[in-house]
């Protein structure tokens, strides 16, 4: 068969990273399109693949509304997709973008992959609406759209972090870590998505805050997005971009205003804090804190809570170890992802009937 995937989000890559090299090691041919945003390029770079950047200077127009923004890179990102495909033929496309939208003019079917809820990210109604399927987790609500949903168990996360494929390295800690003493990780982000409109997260000056509550029972590193003051840029965690995952499994607390790697931190086992305004909206965060117990949330204007929370946890002994525990349970329940998408588009549309008709099909995957 051949496919196309086209992704703009570094998490959506690492997501079908394993799935990519099973599909190519089956002898199928994928060809994957992306754009300039953060740390992808590296990432696809360090997997050796053939790919094409459509958009090598990046997205992003300086000096204009988000929404204007956001409204002209619509057509720019189709025109250019739609250049890329127009004499070439395949079987599936698999994106989390704008490749829906081509897949209905060239009447090739696309499966979306999104986790967000649609009342959360309500501008992704076009993406849901041009798309054949959508992959969610069980809990994401769709809203209208949930007729399209290929609902699996899990998380999307799962595709990398599924203990099948992620195996913990304490190597990796001692190249920024060489005493392999306790540590903890701040991660903020620029919040500059159209969805992030209007939403804050973790200041400057709140940072300063959890340093010094957190550096009197180990070491702080700071994961971040964007610039730092040089009091806080000492803090800078040094680390190639797919080893992160390694970081955040052998530190001992996790806090961010990012909801990918708070997910990322829950599935690891390691206790996520997450402090941002779409707390208590986004249906996968509130089933791994309120059914596994494994992240927590505090809104922007609850910073009070998250420092006395923080502070309690950092006297609880043997945390990771319950923490694991509790990351053992919600695998039971988890199915393996990557598996289970190698067989949706090997088998593909053969295998969308069969989900269709008996959707517990997914559990031959657990």
């Amino acid at each position: 068969m051949r496919f196309l995937f086209f992704v703009v989000h570094p998490s959506k890559i690492n997501v079908f990273r394993n799935t990519i090299n099973q599909l190519k090691a089956d002898g199928h041919d994928v060809d994957i399109l992306i754009t300039s945003k953060d740390v992808l390029q590296k990432l696809v770079e360090k997997q050796g693949w053939n790919y094409c950047n459509i958009f090598p200077e990046g997205r992003k127009i300086v000096g204009i509304p988000t929404y204007l923004s956001a409204a002209i890179n619509t057509v720019r990102t189709i025109w250019r997709l739609y250049k890329y495909v127009r004499k070439r033929s395949y079987d599936l496309f698999i994106t989390d973008d704008l490749l829906t939208i081509v897949g209905k003019i060239k009447k090739i079917p696309t499966i979306h992959m999104q986790d967000d809820d649609l009342s959360v990210v309500p501008e992704s109604a076009l993406l849901l609406k041009t798309a054949t399927y959508v992959l969610s987790p069980s809990s994401t609500n769709l809203g209208k759209y949930n007729s399209k949903k290929i609902s699996f168990s899990g998380y999307k996360e799962l595709g990398y972090l599924h203990p099948d494929y992620f195996i913990p390295d304490p190597q990796v800690v001692k190249t920024f870590n060489p005493e392999n003493t306790r540590y903890f990780i701040i991660r903020v982000v620029l919040l500059k998505s159209t969805h992030d409109v209007g939403k804050s997260g973790i200041t400057d000056e709140k940072v300063r805050k959890l340093i010094k509550l957190l550096e009197g029972h180990g070491k702080v590193y700071i994961s971040s997005e964007r610039e730092l003051p040089v009091d806080l840029e000492k803090h800078r965690l040094i680390i190639s971009p797919e080893k992160i995952s390694q970081a955040i499994y052998f530190a001992d607390l996790f806090i961010s205003d990012s909801q990918t790697m708070t997910s990322e931190a829950a599935i690891l086992g390691t206790p996520a804090f997450r402090f941002n305004d779409f707390v208590g909206k986004i249906s996968v965060m509130e089933e791994k804190e309120f059914k596994y117990g494994l992240a927590f949330g505090f809104l922007t204007d609850d910073f009070i809570s998250l420092f006395e929370t923080v502070g309690r946890f950092l006297e609880i002994k043997d945390l990771k170890e319950k923490f694991h525990i509790k990351r053992d349970i919600m695998l039971k329940d988890c199915i393996d992802l990557t598996k289970f998408m190698v067989w949706l588009f090997e088998d593909f549309p053969y295998s969308l009937q069969e989900i269709k008709k008996n959707p517990e099909y997914q559990k031959k995957f657990l």
